[in-house]
């Protein structure tokens, strides 16, 4: 059995539906609960949604793929985006900080209900995309991480572990 799986989608709601369907298919296969494969495809869906806001920063190459990984109890998500390399100033320094300080906190609540707070507040999508980083952190217990390769593609991962609860 494959331990991994790509798609390649333009970042469209027709493509995601397929990557939702695609994707949940591939984690039952692996024998995962109904409640597991709910919470990955909910990964997913946030990783998608984060790496759309770089959406036109090369608009010749606005297509991103989407991999999963599953190796004993772990699951890793990604999504891979080119970007231009202008984006390394500003966007790319505002989602590090994000995840940095998702991460500061030993328990994911704390940034998931601040989040949550911020984004009721205020209706910036930078807002919503860091509410929806906090909720992988926190309902997947995923850790985040991301790095811009070089030639410049964003690699947004979460992992996540699982226990036995196939």
């Amino acid at each position: 059995m494959k331990n991994s799986i790509e798609f390649k989608l333009k970042p469209i709601n027709s493509e995601i539906a397929k990557v939702r369907e695609k994707g949940e298919s591939f984690l039952k296969s692996h024998g995962l609960s109904d409640d597991s494969v709910q919470t990955q495809i909910m990964v997913i869906r946030e990783l998608i949604k984060s790496g759309k806001t770089f959406d036109n920063q090369r608009p010749a190459v606005n297509e991103m793929s989407v991999h999963i990984f599953i190796e004993k109890n772990t699951i890793t998500a990604e999504v891979r985006k080119p970007v231009k390399e202008s984006a390394h100033d500003n966007q790319l320094k505002a989602l590090d900080r994000t995840i940095q300080w998702i991460r500061g906190y030993q328990d994911p609540f704390t940034p998931f209900i601040m989040k949550g707070r911020q984004a009721v507040e205020s209706s910036s999508d930078s807002d919503s995309n860091s509410s929806g980083l906090a909720k992988i952190a926190y309902e997947a217990g995923a850790v985040l991480d991301f790095y811009v390769s070089e030639d410049n593609i964003l690699n947004l991962s979460a992992v996540s572990h699982f226990n036995g609860d196939h």
